[in-house]
């Protein structure tokens, strides 16, 4: 058995995955938490656990209506079983049978910029017997959802459904097929419309796009389903061979070879020169063809064209001087077009591209969220390297810490250049009690600042420095590293989480708990262990305040990630943005609803990470040690959980007090860092060993990769 139940007599079971025997006041904190009486089956203790506040950290906690203000956490939301899920075979699919299936899948993801991209996900039965809303589109659709589920807004951030309001703009999922069967995506940034074959090349589904000598790179569908966008179903080709290749099918068959089938090519081929897709085809064409004979038989060219404009002049100032040719003009004036996006018919040329621009921005708007008075077992899709997926109604929607980024880079390209990039890194991201200094467009923007009035009263006075501190890391084991895999790639990883508005927010909440203990005269075996109860207001505001706060810290860490990346990018590749290979965020110190043996139940990770089958996570060591990406197994027993780090294995004061400066140097040869008194608390003696942990929880994650850091830097 992996685990072992402590010796305790408590009515919840503690099951510890840490190979070393607990301390008397470890034992203490566990059996007062497993001794409260709205406990969950049992207390789950990672390998990293240690000494903490009301809660040890590296525990995680599941709770029956109620729970325990210690951490800061956001919830997963949810989809009704028969909420459809667009693939890229071109058809949709419920959640329900993508679940049964539990097979990989290809969904269609989008970046923050509002870039539509495909993305393997997987899909599974999250919660039984959910409360529910239905949101309302403008495009008729009904969602139907848990109301803490996320919706993505139309500048890219995120916001819950029961908190969307009429007329929030949704970042929209618009799809139709040309007159080809060809699947076409209309991609938000720039509100063109897109083949969907070439969204699957370009999110890198199809490994390197080749170049062919000569010709134009196409691909082509083998099973001629030209809807049908699986990888396995598209193959590279240039286009004279793509051609070829369908001209040596139709010697194969007679039929096409017949005087019936070649009056309906010419009547197909006359169809789409009328369109605006095949107008644009042929006249591109027909400019190649001209420019080469142009080039080839230049005197013949300028023979064929001397004087024609003298010859065309006079019938084209003649023609428009007529009846017929001022008719003819009114007629194109006047002539309708359809829209592609909403098939409205609109005048002339200039008023659809008016009402592309200002109808539709690629926007969907919210028009109501009801509360539904039923309840279902619910649905959801993990997408580990976007964190969304569309659904068929037309939207994207957030799936279910730290952040990490794989990028092309190799080890070698980062030589002699480490400290020019800590010092950048130092230079564009505040660390310690510091913020910035000023606050970029991107922070400015970020559509939760509506919500701040709603926090908690005693942190309506903390906006100002809420905005600043956006974007910073701060102190203690927070860091940002860049790191090298085992086959030399670069890795860029940061921890760092809500700041002091989160702390503040926290704070608050404690003390209402512990003053509602005390008018209660709840007999707690620790004040830290004061909680809300579900159903009461004082739970509502805290849940609402929590999740704002968790919400907070994600793009605190989106933030800080861009400038890394940016700068990683100025000395790696010269400036030119690159496509990370795999990118993982994982909360830790949070609480969400999850369904554990057949029961819902809040979960509170407390220094843990979600390990669901699957799940990517990041269990970082310490400033001279290894850090892994993992995938989660899925461990009933853990909760679905795993540890979130090394853990420490003496306290900051007693570090301190261990280790010199010369130890500190040691410790860290061969890592960019600073090496002064300062961070003296975080030397990697002050942690577990974290081999042994990832030794003592390998019933609970599988190992991705394994990275080692050459570059960190400490609040």
């Amino acid at each position: 058995m992996p685990y072992k139940e402590l010796e305790i007599s408590t009515e919840a079971p503690v099951l510890s995955w840490a190979n070393h025997e607990l301390k008397s006041d470890e034992i203490k904190i566990a059996k007062n938490v497993a001794s409260l009486p709205f406990v969950f089956k049992h207390v789950a203790l990672m390998p990293d656990v240690h000494l903490g506040k009301g809660a040890l950290v590296g525990s995680v906690i599941a709770t029956k209506e109620a729970i325990i203000p210690a951490a800061v956490g956001v919830d997963i939301g949810c989809f009704v079983g028969n909420t459809l899920i667009p693939l890229v075979d071109g058809k949709s699919y419920s959640l329900r049978e993508l679940t049964a299936i539990n097979e990989e899948i290809i969904v269609y993801a989008c970046t923050a910029t509002g870039k539509i991209v495909a993305a393997k996900a997987n899909a599974k039965l999250t919660r039984k017997n959910a409360s529910l809303v239905k949101v309302i589109l403008d495009n008729g659709e009904e969602i139907i959802c848990t109301p803490d589920h996320r919706f993505m807004l139309r500048d890219g951030t995120y916001k819950e459904a029961q908190n969307l309001q009429p007329k929030t703009s949704l970042m929209p999922f618009y799809s139709q097929l040309d007159k080809d069967n060809y699947t076409l995506i209309s991609q938000p940034y720039s509100g063109r419309l897109q083949k969907a074959h070439w969204i699957i090349a370009r999110s890198g589904l199809l490994g390197e796009i080749p170049r062919f000598e000569g010709q134009k790179t196409v691909i082509h569908h083998r099973n001629f389903n030209e809807s049908d966008n699986q990888p396995e179903n598209l193959e590279f080709m240039g286009n004279r061979e793509h051609s070829a290749y369908h001209r040596s099918l139709a010697e194969r068959n007679q039929y096409w070879q017949s005087p019936e089938f070649e009056e309906k090519r010419k009547t197909a081929l006359a169809k789409k020169a009328q369109t605006s897709e095949g107008y644009e085809y042929y006249a591109e064409r027909g400019t190649r063809n001209i420019l080469k004979y142009m080039e080839q038989q230049p005197e013949h060219f300028k023979q064929a064209v001397a004087d024609n404009g003298l010859r065309g002049k006079q019938y084209l100032v003649s023609y428009n001087k007529s009846e017929k040719g001022r008719a003819k003009s009114k007629e194109i004036a006047n002539r309708y077009y359809s829209c592609d996006i909403c098939g409205a018919e609109i005048k002339s040329p200039i008023g659809l591209h008016n009402h592309r621009r200002n109808q539709h921005q690629c926007n969907h708007k919210v028009v109501a969220v009801e509360p539904l008075n039923y309840k279902e077992d619910v649905y959801c899709l993990t997408v580990p390297q976007y964190h969304n997926f569309a659904l068929k109604a037309g939207v994207f929607v957030h799936n279910c810490g730290m952040g990490a980024i794989k990028t092309p880079f190799k080890g070698e390209q980062l030589e002699g250049k480490l400290k020019k990039i800590r010092l950048d890194i130092e230079a564009a991201i505040p660390t310690g009690f510091e913020e910035n200094k000023d606050v970029e467009k991107a922070v400015t923007n970020w559509q939760n600042w509506h919500d701040f009035k709603e926090l908690h009263r005693g942190v309506q006075d903390l906006s100002g420095k809420a905005m600043k501190q956006l974007g910073s890391l701060g102190g203690g084991n927070h860091f940002i590293e860049v790191c090298l895999d085992t086959e030399n790639q670069v890795w860029l990883m940061l921890h760092s989480g809500s700041r002091n508005i989160g702390n503040k927010l926290a704070q608050y909440h404690i003390n209402t708990a512990k003053d509602l203990a005390k008018m209660a005269d709840n007999k707690l075996p620790d004040p830290d262990l004061a909680h809300f109860i579900a159903g009461t207001p004082e739970f509502a505001r805290y849940w609402h305040d929590l999740q704002w706060a968790q919400e907070y810290a994600r793009y605190n860490r989106d933030v800080m990630m861009a400038r890394f990346k940016r700068i990683i990018e100025k000395h790696l590749a010269g400036g030119k943005a690159f496509k990370p290979l795999l990118e993982v965020n994982c909360h830790h110190n949070y609480s969400e609803k999850e369904v554990h043996f057949g029961e819902d139940v809040y979960v509170t990770r407390k220094g843990a990470v979600r390990a669901q089958k699957e799940d990517y996570g990041i269990i970082p060591g310490s400033m001279g040690a290894k850090s892994y990406i993992v995938k989660g197994k899925g461990n009933v027993e853990s909760f679905c959980s795993c540890s979130h780090g090394a853990g420490r294995l003496m306290s900051r004061s007693k570090a301190k007090k261990a280790y010199t400066l010369d130890d500190l140097i040691e410790q860290t040869k061969g890592v960019e860092c600073r090496k002064d008194e300062g961070v003296l608390d975080e030397i990697p003696g002050a942690y577990k060993p974290i081999e042994q942990v990832m030794e003592n929880q390998s019933d609970l994650v599988e190992i991705v990769a394994t990275l080692k850091q050459v570059l960190c830097v400490k609040g």
